[in-house]
């Protein structure tokens, strides 16, 4: 049994190890993603199987395309990190059973698939941050580009002309993004406000889909469309105000507990020696 523990453990490892080269070797680059970015749908190959079993799930789906981050560049990192932190315990279980301290083969195990539990949540959490700050960025990017685009349309621009130059001013992930919506539009005969809108679908920014819809209910009339976009401007900086503000009061409200134990603090320090006095006079 002592000979099996380690040999089974070097199996397991190695098997780990191996995975994990496969995994971080780099692919080759694939015309589905350029297909991706032109038409907005998933690409097949290698993300096939695990798009059939559901993985990674659609919200995970979104999470990823905020950040710009394909599925199989995901998964890749996803199984990396699984796989270091499933092989640890069992590496650490091999050298010792090679050095003679044999600590049996279900605790390596449990420790192994416990660790694995822990760095799936941990990768996970890691996605689900980075999104929710992409999307506030999406949301102050969308903001910007209104606001130009507004002042465009009401400088007598065209429609199209306006939401191009005002995504050119513009730069960062946000802005790219907005003028691969604007492109995919153009080559698939879309109208812009159905591009952003697919934009927000895809990256989970409930915004860009309202703005879809609303602009979409303006019709063609260059008036009514600029004052569409002037006005979904304004409530999206409104709501940044409103979101800043509630954040500042939160903040606030964080500051004033330190504060009170603090104060409590010295005041029980100083009234400390007459309480002791009172209580031993009696």
């Amino acid at each position: 049994m002592n000979v099996l523990i380690p040999i089974v453990l070097g199996g397991v490892f190695g098997t780990a190890v191996t995975a994990g080269v496969f995994v971080l070797r780099p692919a080759r680059p694939a015309p589905a993603a350029t297909l991706q970015t032109l038409t907005g749908t998933a690409p097949t190959g290698r993300t096939e199987t695990a798009d059939r079993a559901g993985f990674p799930s659609d919200r995970v789906r979104q999470d990823l395309a905020a950040i710009g981050q394909t599925p199989a560049a995901y998964q890749r990192r996803l199984f990396r990190i699984v796989a270091t932190a499933a092989s640890a315990p069992l590496l650490l279980a091999g050298l010792l059973a090679l050095s003679g301290t044999g600590i049996g083969l279900f605790v390596p195990l449990g420790l192994s698939v416990f660790a694995a539990l822990i760095a799936y949540q941990f990768a996970t959490a890691q996605v689900r941050v980075a999104a929710t700050e992409a999307r506030d960025e999406y949301r102050r990017a969308l903001a910007a580009y209104l606001g130009l685009a507004a002042m465009r349309l009401s400088a007598g621009a065209g429609i199209e002309s306006a939401l191009r130059k005002a995504a050119a001013a513009g730069h960062g992930p946000a802005f790219e993004a907005i003028r691969a919506a604007l492109d995919r539009a153009a080559v698939l005969g879309q109208t812009p406000w159905d591009a952003l809108a697919d934009l927000g679908e895809r990256i989970g920014v409930a915004a860009f889909e309202q703005l879809g819809a609303t602009a979409g209910l303006a019709g063609e009339s260059g008036a009514r469309i600029g004052k569409s976009v002037a006005d979904r401007a304004r409530a999206l900086r409104l709501a940044r105000l409103a979101e800043l503000e509630t954040k500042a009061n939160i903040a606030t409200e964080r500051m004033s507990l330190p504060i009170v134990a603090l104060a409590s603090s010295f005041l029980l320090l100083i009234g400390y020696p007459s309480i002791t006095a009172v209580l031993t006079g009696l």
